[in-house]
């Protein structure tokens, strides 16, 4: 097998990886922690508010951790160039699982795929918390046996995606087969402050 061709390999290599990356650090360190370390306090900040996303220098910091422990342990492996192009593949993907995170809650899907990923990962802040760990891929929770199929996902009117409903406050008509939506707009403080307590301790919002 030539360099190249061993290299692309290990490209492919990371980005699967990063998949069983996404599913172990979302279940355990974002959610199992329950508020204990950086990351579950930012993600469930996210599930308390999910107009709240960490800053660009927090996700920087993420991805300096990972290649600091990923590219020396492929580099003792299979060597330097290996290890460099299997962290590259992992952290290209990294990179593009944070674009679609945010694009799930800020555009409308546009494909089969965007539509799943919209109902999977909508069902996981809104339904199921502790389900549905893999925003880009279901394979880990369908391996783990945490995976759960969305049906018709119920939003909180107040935490309802800005592509999800019309200017009355309703679910979109293109929408209506896989959303509906309850409650109110208004959030005020003591809701607020119940949104927090929920999403600390892993349960959908009331």
């Amino acid at each position: 097998m030539g360099i190249g061709r061993s290299e692309a390999v290990a490209a492919l290599l990371g980005a699967a990886t990063w998949t069983a990356t996404e599913y172990g650090l979302h279940r355990f360190a974002m959610h199992e922690l329950r508020g204990k370390g950086l990351a579950s306090v930012e993600h469930l900040k996210h599930h308390a508010d999910v107009t709240y996303f960490s800053p660009a220098s927090k996700k920087l910091l993420s991805a300096a951790g990972t290649t600091a422990v990923a590219w020396p342990a492929a580099s003792a492996v299979a060597g330097r160039r290996w290890a460099t192009a299997f962290t590259t593949g992992m952290i290209a993907t990294y990179f593009g699982y944070e674009v679609a995170h945010r694009r799930i809650h800020t555009h409308p899907p546009r494909s089969a795929y965007g539509r799943w990923a919209r109902r999977s990962h909508l069902h996981h802040h809104f339904g199921a918390p502790m389900r549905n760990h893999g925003v880009t891929s279901p394979v880990w929770d369908k391996v783990f046996g945490t995976y759960q199929e969305p049906g018709v996902v119920t939003v909180p009117r107040r935490m309802a995606p800005v592509w999800l409903l019309d200017a009355d406050g309703e679910v979109r008509p293109e929408l209506a087969d896989d959303y509906r939506v309850k409650g109110g707009r208004a959030r005020d403080r003591a809701q607020a402050e119940q949104d927090r307590a929920d999403a600390f301790a892993n349960l959908a919002p009331a």
